[in-house]
């Protein structure tokens, strides 16, 4: 690491099923699960079939008027995109949390050629675009129409809609990325971020990734492969991250940004960090594009090799926030790689999964949890992993169950794993 810019982390903002930041982390720390039943005004009846997922964790409308009053003419339209809103209104919360400041315009004040935007997202909006095959078909409500009356509904279904929307908002010029690497893609995104402040093109980045996935065409394709739970009529205790009785996840949506600084900026204008982060790493696990090798090599390899560009020895991690999706085999693979990465020392490790609370929030998920760790970090405290009544024998390290845990976290690493082979890691140190 020796010559490249240190990396704080000053601002974080969060859309979750439980909440913005502050209530997310309450009510997930209380053990509180957000995942229930579907109502009718949650989707479209006519063109959900009656046998649909029957439930999810659906984000909380949470958007601050003082969004809507900042937002330019042309952001207003893409409002009506939740994976947009949802974007904006967690970057909205990171830049307040890490007090940049803002002109006149709403923009930012710093030297915007310096500062980047790095927001990812799984598929772009698919809301929007379920909402525009209606209109194709004549077949869309007044309110649905309203959205393609100019080329705004172009920016809405992109996968960079989000990023472009966030750099428009803030007036950024540096770099603008928009990862898309399947569940993984909150993670990715927040690497890509780190690494372009190491490297000194930036100064600031505004980073992270949002979801809105729940559209009959995307709920169908996951029960079609296997990966949905089916227990509709216990909604809030359905996904059982690493026990014996898991049968799958419900899908969720949501967005988690941070504002990232080279430690120069931060310190110059007197930000206080949550956390330093140390590297982050990505590799490829080619067994099969839904499920990981069933001897996880890749994602052992990938933990070593972030402990080890990070200085760190496997009993120096406190806290490790787990992909877990509560599917039959993915739970067991990241387990052995955990088991074989951290060895001995694994008998101390503590780690959970939040998704049994939030559900998984795809290319969201990596950020929003990630969120949970730093902080976890500040207040000292692990989040649960919700639903873990019965464990595999062979998960030996402390999976809080179900109730969160006071403990110091000095060192912490986050690990997300997406479809199609993507595996990512990263590791932070408390400031």
């Amino acid at each position: 690491m020796s010559g490249r810019n240190r990396v704080l982390i000053t601002g974080i903002g969060v859309v979750s099923p439980l909440g913005n930041r502050e209530e997310f982390w309450r009510r997930l720390t209380a053990g509180e699960t957000a995942t229930r039943r579907l109502l009718p005004e949650d989707r479209d009846r006519e063109f959900w079939p009656q046998d649909s997922s029957g439930a999810a964790a659906v984000a909380s409308e949470c958007l601050p008027a003082s969004l809507q009053a900042q937002s330019r003419d042309e952001l207003i339209p893409l409002l009506a995109e939740p994976t947009i809103a949802h974007a904006l209104t967690a970057t909205f919360e990171a830049v307040a949390d890490a007090r940049l400041e803002l002109d006149t315009a709403g923009r930012l004040a710093a030297n915007r050629a310096r500062v980047g935007c790095v927001i990812g997202t799984s598929k772009g909006g698919v809301r929007t675009l379920h909402d525009l095959m209606l209109a194709e078909r004549g077949r869309a409500t007044s309110e649905s129409k309203e959205k393609f009356d100019d080329d705004a509904w172009w920016t809405m279904i992109a996968p960079s809609g989000p990023a472009s929307a966030v750099a428009s908002l803030l007036g950024t010029e540096g770099p603008l990325l928009s990862p898309v690497a399947a569940c993984a893609t909150g993670l990715m995104s927040l690497v890509r971020a780190a690494e372009l402040i190491e490297s000194g093109v930036c100064d600031v980045v505004v980073a992270g990734s949002s979801d809105a996935s729940l559209s009959p065409a995307i709920v169908a394709s996951f029960r079609k492969l296997g990966v949905l739970s089916k227990r509709h009529d216990q909604p809030e205790s359905a996904i059982r991250p690493f026990d014996k009785d898991r049968d799958g996840f419900f899908v969720g949506e949501g967005a988690g940004v941070f504002v990232f600084e080279s430690e120069d900026h931060a310190r110059q204008r007197g930000a206080t960090p949550y956390a330093e982060w140390l590297t982050g790493g990505m590799v490829a696990d080619t067994f099969a594009m839904t499920k990981l090798s069933e001897n996880p090599e890749a994602l052992s390899w990938l933990i070593s090799d972030v402990l080890r560009r990070s200085k760190l020895a496997p009993g120096d991690i406190d806290y490790v926030s787990l992909h877990g999706t509560a599917t039959r085999m993915n739970d067991v693979c990241e387990m052995r790689a955990i088991n074989k990465s951290f060895g001995n020392a694994r008998h101390q490790l503590a780690g959970s999964s939040i998704k049994g609370a939030i559900g998984h929030l795809l290319g969201a998920a990596g950020s929003v949890e990630f969120a949970a760790v730093l902080l976890a970090m500040r207040d000292g405290v692990l989040p649960p992993t919700a639903n873990l009544q019965n464990p595999e024998d062979e998960f030996e390290i402390n999976l809080v169950p179900n109730e969160s845990q006071q403990r110091p976290v000095e060192h912490a690493m986050k690990l997300s794993l997406g479809f199609g082979g993507h595996l990512v890691a990263a590791a932070v140190r408390k400031c």
